[in-house]
């Protein structure tokens, strides 16, 4: 009997250590075992007082040691069970604490990518545009020179190469843009049928073209 309450005493330390040192999970499993030794211990009791009814006898002094001990191992048992339980809940808390503010942060740092990537796209888009007149602006000038020189069908060939890149400028434009850059290439297109017929004319739009753009890359 001494050897089977030193077994319960030893299985309650052991289990009292592991909740300690935060491993509520091991509780059932190591008080299922205690259960059923503190269950066999009061049926043993429960069977000694049954038979002290039939003939009364005076407890000795192991008897007794029996009876408080197992009284002890059941409090000690109840209390743990309800600490455990309560490490259980407040670690699941912490748990789905945890994760709220996990998905918050991820939240707010997917919005902040986001966003970041849209004003980087702007800016590439941006610089984009104003690399394009840029490019205009410089195909007009040798145009301009190609007239100066007499030499119609180079000059035909830098307006064609400006009509192109007023079609591309115009998918990077803002609307207002896109508005100015359509005027523009209807301009663009006069001047190439007058270029011919009438080489001043043709030469008065390419000036107006060339201020044009340059107010464009002014206003961005």
């Amino acid at each position: 009997m001494k050897n089977v309450i030193v077994s319960i005493v030893l299985v309650i330390l052991v289990v009292l250590g592991a909740g300690y040192f935060g491993l509520p999970l091991l509780i059932e499993k190591e008080t299922s075992a205690l259960k059923a030794e503190v269950q066999d211990l009061r049926q043993r009791l429960q069977a000694m007082e049954e038979m002290n009814k039939v003939a009364p006898l005076t407890l000795d002094a192991d008897a007794q040691k029996i009876i408080t001990t197992v009284n002890a191992l059941s409090r000690q048992m109840n209390s743990l069970e309800q600490s455990g339980k309560k490490e259980i809940a407040a670690t699941s808390e912490a748990i789905k604490a945890q994760k709220t503010s996990t998905e918050e942060n991820l939240k707010k740092q997917t919005e902040t990518v986001g966003k970041t990537l849209e004003e980087m796209r702007l800016k590439v888009q941006e610089l984009g545009f104003h690399s394009t007149i840029a490019n205009i602006r410089e195909h007009i000038l040798k145009a301009r020179m190609e007239i100066v020189a007499r030499n119609i069908g180079n000059a035909k060939t830098e307006l064609d190469v400006i009509d192109e890149l007023i079609a591309s400028a115009m998918a990077a434009a803002s609307d207002e843009n896109k508005r100015v850059l359509g005027e523009l290439q209807t301009s663009l297109k006069k001047a190439k049928s007058e270029i011919e017929s009438d080489l001043q004319s043709a030469t008065n739009r390419l000036n107006i073209l060339w201020n044009e753009m340059g107010r464009l890359l002014r206003k961005a």
